[in-house]
This record gives C-alpha cells, sequence and structure tokens, in this order.
C-alpha cells in the first residue's frame, strides 16, 4: 500500500474533514500533506515518523513502504513488503546461530546466505512453490 494512502486511511479514521485541520494536528504544513496525499511526495523520514507517531501508524511501517516507492521498479523485488502486524517480541521462529552463519560463509556465498534467511520467513505455501520453482528450473536445465 502506498503511503499516500496509508495516511489518508489513518485520516479519515480519526475523522479529520480536511488537510488543514488534519496539518496543524501533525505539525507539518498543509501544503506537505497536500502532496503527500494527492500527488504521491514522500516526506523526509523524521516527518513520517511524527506523522505515524499522531496517527497511531506503525512508524516501520510507513517508511519502508515510503523507501519500496522510492527505488527502482528492477529493484523492488529485492524488498519484503512490511507488514502492519506488531512486531513479536521473543526469537524468531528458525534463528540462524553465530556458529551457523560461521559455517555456511565457508560453502556458500553472502547471496545465497541472504536467500536462505529470505527463505526461511516465507509461508509454508510459498516455500512449497519456491521449492517446485527450483526443482522445475533444475530438470529443464538437465534436458537443455
Amino acid at each position: 500500500m502506498k503511503i499516500a494512502d496509508m495516511i489518508r486511511q489513518a485520516l479519515e479514521k480519526k475523522g479529520f474533514k480536511n488537510l488543514k485541520d488534519a496539518s496543524k494536528v501533525l505539525g507539518i504544513s498543509p501544503e506537505l500533506l497536500r502532496v503527500t496525499i494527492n500527488k504521491g511526495h514522500i516526506p523526509k523520514d523524521t516527518t513520517l515518523m511524527m506523522i505515524a507517531g499522531k496517527l497511531g501508524l506503525e512508524k516501520s511501517v510507513l517508511i519502508l513502504s515510503a523507501h519500496q516507492e522510492k527505488v527502482p521498479s528492477e529493484v523492488k523485488g529485492f524488498f519484503l513488503s512490511p507488514s502492519t502486524t506488531k512486531y513479536r517480541r521473543g526469537k524468531r521462529k528458525y534463528p540462524l546461530s553465530e556458529e551457523q552463519i560461521n559455517y555456511l560463509e565457508k560453502i556458500l556465498s553472502i547471496d545465497e546466505i541472504q536467500m536462505l534467511r529470505k527463505f526461511r520467513q516465507v509461508s509454508d505455501d510459498a516455500r512449497t512453490q519456491i521449492v517446485g520453482y527450483v526443482e522445475y528450473l533444475f530438470a529443464t536445465k538437465k534436458v537443455a
């Protein structure tokens, strides 16, 4: 979701009728709020954090969404989409220990380790699809 839509929805939820009143509460100029919502302008991170704090939005989600909008389309696939769910405290489901990383660095490249980390973060259905796709690629390479 674009940051303009996120901010617009939060303003509607808070009951703001016009941008002038909303900008006073948010502590930014009405013009900045207008171009952010209507023209897709992406404010600085400090401004986004202030907006998120006043509207009750998750700061990290708003900032990650803003950065994802800024990057070229060729690179967007490398970013995980930010989740609006609250960060879970505690241990990760499949953590990699320092010992495991040291071992993996001996047999894998940095890109392969990053891919492994991302693979461990996706759902079980997504893992099944990824494994199927990789197996398909290897099967077609053997035939060719």
